[in-house]
């Protein structure tokens, strides 16, 4: 019997710590290794507890900065990142613009280090 694997989802596991600035500096490319214009598309991303819906952060697409070049910038303020130390999920969504088609970039672990000077 075929099959066929409709998932585009990269896994990406992110460790980072409480308290700091989040900045995830990203360069997107297509199969050929062309940079993919970001432009056309807003962004989304969710960090969720693993066992439950809660969201815990939320990224929404005024947390990143894109261009032509295939370039994204994923941030958030160190005031945002005051949360709990642990083990949480996300994922990161892309809309395209014209079309309204939504896709699953990322996705993984997302681990919070707990700091010591808060």
């Amino acid at each position: 019997m075929a099959s066929i694997n409709l998932v585009v989802k990269e896994n990406l596991d992110i460790t980072c710590m409480q308290n700091d600035t989040f900045k995830l500096d990203m360069n997107w490319v297509d199969g050929n290794n062309n940079p993919i214009d970001l432009t056309g598309y807003n962004f989304k991303s969710e960090v969720r507890k693993k066992s439950s819906n809660a969201i815990l952060l939320t990224f929404e697409n005024s947390d990143f900065t894109k261009d032509a070049s295939g370039n994204l910038l994923m941030v958030k303020s160190a005031a945002n990142m005051n949360i709990k130390p642990g083990v949480y999920v996300y994922d990161l969504q892309s809309t395209h613009i014209s079309t309204n088609d939504v896709s699953t970039w990322l996705g993984g672990l997302f681990v919070i280090q707990g700091d010591v000077t808060g």
